[in-house]
């Protein structure tokens, strides 16, 4: 008898959460509602029929209509709301929405604020745009603010200007004649216009298209910018750098008797390399402590969000000064625990984690890290991963901020960025690209905080906005802009080169809103002092993986041309995007459409096999670094072995 009740129970217990999964719940925004300015309002119902929504008062009197007679499928449902009823906004305070469906009803509060800016009264001179003549537009701004002006174009979206403006009707007149060797095609495109007011909140975006004619394709390229290194060189370092001899290197280096270096046989890499080899920072170091989880031992994984969490909430080692600018500052890491020793790497202060492997009882510690080293150095250890020697009473451990967290992974050309322990949301980047001249170039890969904000910059005829130190030289900051003849920014050089890499060693970040309303702009005004930075090294044999079949993607079935990674993108914020799967993408219908150059979302099959190929194990995609480096060697070999002479 004991066991019927128990099975009973059991039931009735199944039985009830089985009502409650299928109960009538509506979910509101996550945010304040600003009327004028589209926010996603979804519901699930357990089966379909037709909804209304309503806004009513906590004593339920009816404030607003939501929508009426909607179409509700058995599920998941979501529609748009700009917070106003033929016409009339909502007043400000706070409320609950209210979905009535086949006789049930569910509500969810939600907080009614202040209007958004918008912009209405939209015309244009001509439709028609040539270079030959200006265009004039004509616009209402509902209050004081900055207009945005912009052109898509296929993949492309450039800003051609910020501009203040006062509440009421007035224009801006495109200077068309300034914009003929930039990148634009003649064809169809869209005018892009949108209102910022004083506390920082977009309009929605408003389209206007146009058709450009007399314009130059050009392909942006890199190559026509000379930029100066994003690494200033003229600060002096910490402490003097000696030339490098590093004894070890010259006992694994054999000389014929011209004096010329012998090389070995070049092992068989994929032979060497397990396929069931565990990607960490610190794949290949002699030294493999059994340590617990932190960054150097890590799987370099961004789905275990469990561990990466864990990693960027832990302490970190960092070398401590107390001299003014110290995060500019390095130190050197000797081969022996003696400041006679050669240097074998280089160290930024304050804001660069090390791998603390051994602590000796002489004064000196024994620790691992990716060498810094910049333009002008004379430790030529370009992100190389080092073990040396420095002052144990300059070790400091210290804590990051507990709330946000960085993960920049080189593979992937993408920034991660988690909130409480989750991933919050993903961005497009670009980290360094090596030259022959410059193989400096590469983003230092480690552990890092990001300690001080420098602003704006200038590299080479480029302007870099909102950069954050984290490694000396290196910050992060929005992608790169022009200034045009008419002082507006041209991003036509750079922005394309989003998901690869492209930098002087910096980490360019997108300047466009993710879904959850992340960009660079948000991250500059948003920082709080010692956000922990994970870069991830791209070793060679890491492979991306390819989404499953049935991963969704998004897209606009009324003649998009972009898909998404998800049903809302700041590309379109009046509209939600419809799923397809990955496996459509290159189907009929779906194989032409572009990635959106805002939600990040992943690359396409053909993509993903083309960068696994770059960096198949026994290949080496860096190759210029690789030979760069090793001639480094050679040479300090040479040096090392005259003078041993």
């Amino acid at each position: 008898m004991r066991k019927l009740t128990v099975f009973l129970l059991m039931i009735l217990l199944l039985c009830s959460a089985a009502a409650a999964e299928s109960a009538l719940s509506i979910d509101a925004p996550d945010a304040v509602i600003r009327p004028g300015k589209a926010a996603t309002i979804s519901f699930t119902a357990p089966e379909a029929g037709t909804a209304e929504i309503l806004l009513k008062d906590m004593q339920g009197q009816t404030i607003s209509v939501v929508v009426e007679n909607f179409a509700a499928a058995q599920g998941f449902n979501s529609l748009w709301w700009n917070g106003t009823y033929q016409g009339a906004p909502a007043p400000q305070g706070d409320y609950q929405l209210v979905v009535n469906l086949n006789g049930a009803t569910a509500a969810a509060p939600v907080t009614v604020g202040a209007n958004a800016p918008y912009l209405t009264s939209i015309d244009v001179s001509s439709t028609a745009v040539t270079p030959a003549v200006p265009v004039t537009v004509d616009f209402y701004a509902s209050t004081d603010g900055t207009l945005t002006v912009g052109l898509l174009q296929g993949e492309s979206h450039l800003e051609m200007a910020t501009v203040p403006v006062t509440e009421g009707q007035q224009s801006y007149v495109w200077q068309t004649d300034l914009y003929t060797q930039i990148g634009l095609a003649d064809g169809s495109a869209a005018l892009t216009l949108m209102l910022t007011d004083g506390e920082d909140f977009n309009s929605n975006e408003e389209h206007i298209a146009v058709t450009l004619s007399g314009f130059t394709a050009v392909e942006p390229t890199m190559e026509v910018i000379p930029e100066a290194t994003e690494a200033p060189a003229e600060e002096p370092t910490a402490e003097p750098v000696a030339e490098l001899v590093v004894e070890e290197i010259v006992e694994e280096i054999i000389f014929d008797a011209d004096g010329n270096i012998v090389e070995d046989e070049p092992e068989d890499t994929e032979e060497v390399m397990a396929e069931d080899t565990v990607f960490t920072p610190t794949l290949g170091s002699p030294y493999q402590p059994d340590e617990p989880l932190n960054y150097w031992n890590m799987p370099m994984d961004i789905t275990d969000e469990a561990a990466v969490w864990e990693v960027l909430m832990q302490p970190m080692t960092i070398l401590y000064s107390n001299v003014d600018r110290a995060e500019r500052t390095q130190t050197v890491l000797r081969a022996e625990p003696s400041e006679d020793s050669e240097a074998v790497g280089v160290v930024t202060r304050m804001n660069q984690g090390v791998h603390v492997l051994e602590t000796l009882d002489n004064g000196w510690s024994l620790i691992e890290a990716y060498s810094s080293s910049f333009y002008g150095g004379n430790v030529k250890r370009w992100n190389l991963l080092v073990q040396g020697y420095v002052k144990t009473k300059e070790l400091k451990v210290v804590e990051p901020q507990q709330e946000y967290g960085f993960v920049v992974d080189k593979l992937t050309q993408r920034l991660y960025m988690f909130k409480e322990g989750k991933l919050f949301t993903t961005l497009m980047i670009s980290t360094g690209l090596v030259n022959e001249e410059q193989p400096f170039n590469e983003t230092r890969s480690g552990e890092f905080l990001l300690t001080s904000p420098v602003g704006d910059f200038a590299s080479g005829n480029m302007t870099c906005d909102m950069g954050i130190r984290f490694n000396s030289g290196d910050l992060l900051h929005e992608v790169p802009h022009k200034i045009n003849a008419d002082g507006t920014r041209n991003y036509g050089y750079t922005e394309p080169l989003l998901g690869s890499k492209a930098s002087h060693g910096c980490i360019r970040v997108q300047r466009r809103k993710t879904p959850e309303g992340v960009n660079m702009t948000w991250i500059w005004n948003n920082r709080i002092r010692n956000t922990k930075l994970l870069i991830w090294e791209d070793w060679q044999g890491r492979q991306m993986d390819i989404p499953e079949d049935d991963f969704l993607l998004y897209y606009n079935p009324d003649g998009g041309a972009y898909y998404h990674s998800s049903s809302f993108c700041y590309m379109a914020p009046k509209r939600t995007f419809e799923p397809f799967s990955y496996s459509q993408l290159e189907d009929e219908g779906f194989a032409d459409l572009k990635r959106c150059t805002y939600c990040a979302p992943v690359f396409r099959r053909a993509e993903i096999e083309e960068r696994n190929a770059e960096y198949a194990p026994g290949g080496d995609h860096n190759a210029v670094l690789t030979r760069v480096q090793q001639e480094q060697f050679e040479k300090e070999a040479k040096e090392a072995a005259k003078e041993n002479d």
